[in-house]
């Protein structure tokens, strides 16, 4: 009878709704109830046995089951809508991107006299930035090539004043010739000397040619003499290394005594439109847009983060060149620069820490932005 009682108190306290909150604690064992488990359903202590026990579970835990499986799916499906954020690394540096100033082929094995520019300093287009050894040497030659120049103009002049004078003598050798032909044509001279006469206007003539011909000379070498004056002034102009244009001494590679080589003379840029080149995962390339926001930490400045905007997106895809250095980076990823403008508040800042490795968190496109189709490299 006991047994059938307890049947009905568990058929009774089943059908009455589930509290996740419910408590069941498991009695130890005494007089009363040497092998049953307490429970308490309206916070009083009853007692069944081991068989009435296992029901009471397994209908419980059924409820249990099914409420927390809802709950797991509610949390799956506000996961799933919730916005997708890419991250990447980054450094910044000037938009324009950064010039390496080099010497010119026809000079790379010379070395630095003299560097004139010092690191952070502005420059205008064209300005002198170093001096190389070969200067003086060079403008030895310029010397040499002008003063060539000024003997072969003297001796062109020379030759000109000669020809003049030759053909004053011809003019008068032909007005000999043909008074000589008038008179012998009227009886009033021999024949000899008429023939006379034009022999000396025809050898007039031939000297004339001759200076001629020998000015044309005079007037090439001249002009070869000018040639190699302005190519010793384009080497001289050369062995001074000017800005190629205007911009911020970023780092000087170089220093008098040595040799620029492959890495050249300086690095220089624009810090007017300093940013951050963040190099995006390409299979990350879908969520990023022109104009998206992002925001820019780094860890040398704990607790500090500036916004930036998205204003360009490479079309090529490279390798990686931006790590952490970890264990686990992974440098054969193949990643697409985006730029990124930063605020002109923060370009004073930004100016002074060229080449910071960054964190750049890309915001959540908007549905706006995400009806932009992107270009695809």
């Amino acid at each position: 009878m006991k047994l059938e009682a307890d049947h009905q108190t568990i058929l009774r306290e089943t059908a009455r709704p589930v509290d996740r909150n419910y408590c069941f604690k498991l009695a130890e064992p005494n007089d009363d109830n040497p092998k049953g488990a307490q429970y308490d359903p309206d916070k009083g202590w009853g007692t069944m046995n081991q068989g009435s026990s296992l029901l009471l579970t397994l209908g419980l835990s059924a409820a249990i089951l099914s409420g927390c499986g809802s709950a797991e799916k509610q949390t799956a499906a506000t996961e799933s809508v919730q916005p997708r954020q890419v991250s990447a690394l980054g450094r910044i540096e000037p938009l324009d991107g950064i010039l390496t100033v080099s010497l010119p082929n026809s000079l790379s094995n010379d070395s630095i006299r003299q560097v004139l520019v010092e690191e952070g300093q502005v420059v205008e287009q064209g300005q002198p930035m170093a001096i190389l050894e070969t200067q003086p040497v060079l403008k030895a030659d310029l010397t040499k090539a002008k003063a060539e120049v000024t003997a072969a103009q003297r001796a062109l002049d020379a030759q000109l004043s000669v020809i003049e004078r030759y053909r004053a003598e011809h003019r008068q050798a032909q007005a000999e010739a043909r008074r000589g032909k008038e008179l012998y044509q009227n009886g009033a001279t021999s024949l000899q000397r008429y023939e006379a006469l034009q022999a000396e206007s025809d050898a007039a003539l031939a000297q004339l040619n001759e200076a001629i011909a020998n000015e044309l000379t005079l007037e090439a070498d001249v002009s070869v003499k000018q040639a190699q004056v302005k190519q010793a002034k384009a080497d001289l102009d050369q062995a001074t290394v000017k800005a190629p244009t205007k911009g911020t001494i970023l780092e000087i590679l170089a220093r008098p005594g040595d040799r620029a080589g492959e890495d050249g003379l300086l690095r220089m840029g624009d810090t007017t439109r300093m940013g951050v080149v963040a190099e995006v995962y390409q299979s990350d390339l879908p969520e990023i847009r022109p104009g998206q926001t992002a925001t820019i930490t780094a860890s040398g400045f704990p607790g500090r983060s500036q916004k930036a905007k998205v204003t360009e997106i490479s079309q090529q895809i490279s390798s990686q060149s931006v790590a952490t250095g970890e264990a686990g980076d992974m440098v054969d990823k193949r990643v697409v620069q985006v730029k990124l403008a930063l605020p002109k508040e923060s370009l004073a800042v930004a100016s002074r820490i060229n080449n910071l490795q960054v964190n750049v968190l890309f915001d959540p496109l908007t549905d706006e932005q995400r009806r932009i189709r992107p270009k695809q490299p």
